[in-house]
């Protein structure tokens, strides 16, 4: 459900992003012509953008005051011809034209570019729906957990107290990840320093024994190790083919296939491989909800 209501949210985003633009083209089309006298005009501190105020006068008397838009330094103490609309007085023209083009051209372009992710994430999410394979071996997977394609409940994560920064400068979450009966499957600790890739530290119930989930070096772009906590190889995940990111595949040490995970935005889809062990399919389920709790 939550996939379809995003893929809903898209296209209203697009619209009200070109709320700003309408309505100025409206304003220079079909405002009401006034006279402005223009008292000052200022730039705050930093890139702040220029401010102007004055007064003004509609061909049918009314009147106001306030911020006037489109203006230049200079016009400061002169009388200009504007157009009022809904948002107030304009200096149609180039000027004032300049900031909402610009960001309805960037705002489209992102648009494009989202829904052309979403297509795509679309159609690998179905072609891993429709593989053949007991039922169970697929998840949907969020950020609270995981169920199978039917609804039924397959595990829950639970958010634990915040713990105390591991190092200066890293940020630390908790969650631990339990069966639909309420036992503990397994810990996951996020670590997170800067910019850079989140750490997962995936450990069992009792804490003692785990494995860490980090990103690979530039051997592998895109890529993560799967290590036991002394720092030996257990397996990898790697984008798949064709992909940089949103489609990973889960190898063990020897390259088996132990699981498949697709993003269909913002939901995850996780196939799990019947050659795959418990241990990697531990790591593979948390680092895929790891994908939807990476910034929070």
């Amino acid at each position: 459900m939550s996939h379809i209501l995003f893929r809903a949210a898209v296209p209203l985003a697009m619209i009200g992003g070109l709320f700003w633009p309408a309505v100025l083209t409206y304003t220079f089309m079909a405002g009401e012509r006034a006279t402005a006298q223009v008292a000052e005009c200022h730039r705050g501190s930093g890139r702040s953008p220029l401010t102007c105020t004055g007064t003004w006068r509609t061909a049918d008397g009314d009147t106001g005051s306030g911020e006037i838009y489109g203006l230049s330094r200079s016009d400061a103490g002169r009388t200009v011809e504007v157009r009022v609309g809904p948002l107030g007085p304009y200096l149609p023209g180039l000027k004032a034209a300049t900031a909402p083009v610009s960001l309805s051209v960037a705002w489209l372009a992102s648009f494009i570019a989202l829904t052309v992710m979403q297509v795509r994430a679309g159609k690998r999410a179905r072609r891993l729906l429709a593989e053949p394979g007991a039922p169970g071996n697929v998840l949907i997977v969020t950020g609270k957990g995981a169920r199978t394609p039917d609804g039924r409940p397959s595990a829950s994560v639970v958010t634990l107290p915040r713990p105390a920064p591991a190092a200066p400068g890293v940020r630390t979450t908790h969650w631990e990840v339990r069966a639909p009966a309420g036992q503990p499957l397994f810990r996951v600790e996020m670590r997170r320093a800067g910019t850079s890739a989140p750490e997962l530290v995936v450990r069992d119930p009792s804490g003692v024994s785990g494995h860490i989930i980090r990103r690979a070096g530039d051997n592998s772009p895109g890529g993560y190790a799967l290590l036991a906590l002394d720092g030996a190889w257990v397996g990898s995940v790697v984008p798949a083919p064709g992909t940089k990111r949103g489609a990973y595949e889960f190898r063990d040490d020897r390259g088996v296939m132990a699981a498949r995970s697709v993003s269909r935005m913002p939901e995850w889809v996780l196939r799990l491989e019947p050659t795959g062990s418990p241990l990697l399919t531990r790591l593979a389920l948390a680092f895929t909800i790891g994908q939807l709790r990476r910034y929070r």
